[in-house]
């Protein structure tokens, strides 16, 4: 018995120094090299130039072992490299900041590491994305600061970066992070005064454009105000409210709160029908906001709130509106609505972060219960009257219901 103990203790021993040992190895990962011939390098090398980069052809090597074809080169001091599978013949190699001529090296990888002399390539990209974006930004005066604009054909991911002029020194105002073909970007929250901008686009590599510097006269934006409000005799298509929920619901101030918002009616043709009222004063609205009803979670993105619709404006009613529209073909019951004397403002297609999915996420609901926002297009007319061309609800149906909504512009008179 006390040897077969003794011999216990001899193997957990043993077993302790294996252990030792093997940790103090250094891990192997992947294929171990196998020989230490290095393959040919790629040949039939071919360049095409292309904005900020090169997209460079290649015969890579007829050999079983090669792991990748490899481009290596150099942007603003930092080393880059870009890999080609075997499967392959090409690569693009981008992220150059000039129009110069740069060189490329190219040199064929095997399995076992082995690597080919590298083959020198010249390549002379064509004008930068960040020049080429440059070009096409366009500043706008816009209510409560300047409206931004730019095309981005490449696709590239840039930062358009915003300084002001405040005394001797530059102070950032904002970066936009973009990809979008048509960028677009707000600043707001200026009093109407004028302000020197500075504008710069930068992209991942660290390349930039010029600067561009422009003086700018804020419009200025105030929130309408709802007391106002007034509701109209109703025009010919204009939907009747459900009961109590009527139309001067949705300037009361009170949204997400039971009873509180508009309501139409419900009948089989309510979409393509209207509502209309009076903000009480002229005004060139810049954005607005629309509250969905949100009294119950249920309500949020579905039911009768708004999906889609069209926002018209004009000056005055005439008896002109009032003697128009037309008998519904489809349900001679009902009249839909004419706008002669109106203008079309925009068309309005309620934003949901996460998607036209039926899942509601915890960003939409953040989203919508602080109100579905719109900007006006910068070039509408000022208007005192509002009529909304109801379109589409979140469930498909006919019926129309919002809780509140809220405009922001300079008012004219």
């Amino acid at each position: 018995m006390k040897k077969i103990i003794i011999k216990y203790y001899i193997a957990i021993a043993l077993l302790s120094v294996l252990g030792l040992t093997g940790c103090g190895q250094e891990e192997r990962f992947g294929q171990n090299p196998t020989d230490s011939v290095a393959p040919a390098p790629p040949t039939n090398i071919s360049i095409e130039n292309i904005n900020g980069g090169a997209v460079i052809s290649f015969t890579a090597p007829n050999d079983e072992d090669l792991l990748c074809v490899v481009a290596s080169y150099m942007i603003n001091g930092k080393e880059r490299t870009v890999k080609a599978s075997p499967y392959v013949n090409k690569l693009t190699v981008d992220g150059f900041g000039s129009e110069n001529e740069f060189q490329v090296f190219l040199k064929s990888v095997d399995k076992s590491k082995n690597e080919s002399n590298p083959v020198p390539v010249s390549i002379h990209p064509l004008m930068p994305p960040v020049k080429q974006i440059f070009e096409t930004l366009d500043i706008l005066d816009s209510f409560g600061g300047i409206k931004l604009s730019w095309h981005n054909t490449t696709g590239t991911n840039i930062i358009v970066e915003v300084s002001k002029k405040d005394g001797d020194e530059w102070v950032s105002v904002e970066n936009f992070y973009s990809n979008s073909i048509d960028g677009q970007a707000s600043i707001r929250g200026f009093e109407p005064v004028p302000v020197t901008f500075r504008f710069r686009i930068r992209d991942r590599w660290d390349n930039y454009s010029e600067f561009r510097v422009t003086d700018n006269l804020p419009l200025e934006e105030k929130q309408l105000d709802k007391s106002k409000f007034r509701t109209v005799s109703a025009l010919p298509g204009d939907i009747p409210p459900l009961g109590s929920y009527t139309i001067d619901r949705i300037w009361d101030g009170r949204w997400g709160v039971s009873g509180t918002f508009w309501h139409g009616a419900s009948n089989p043709n309510n979409m393509g029908r209207t509502a209309t009222f009076d903000m009480g004063q002229k005004a060139k609205i810049s954005r607005f906001k629309q509250y969905q009803r949100t009294d119950n979670a249920v309500w949020i993105y579905g039911h009768n709130n708004l999906k889609h619709y069209k926002i018209y404006g004009c000056d005055v009613l005439t008896p002109e509106m009032y003697a128009g529209g037309y008998t519904d073909p489809d349900n001679e019951a009902y009249i839909l609505p004419t706008f002669e004397g109106w203008t079309e403002i925009m068309e309005v297609r309620c934003h949901k972060p996460s998607g036209e999915s039926g899942v509601v996420t915890n960003e939409d609901k953040e989203y919508i219960l602080a109100g579905d926002e719109h900007e006006v297009p910068i070039e509408a007319p000022a208007f005192r009257y509002v009529r909304i061309l109801v379109l589409e609800n979140w469930s498909g149906g006919t019926i129309a219901q919002m809780d509140e909504i809220t405009f922001w512009g300079k008012i004219i008179e």
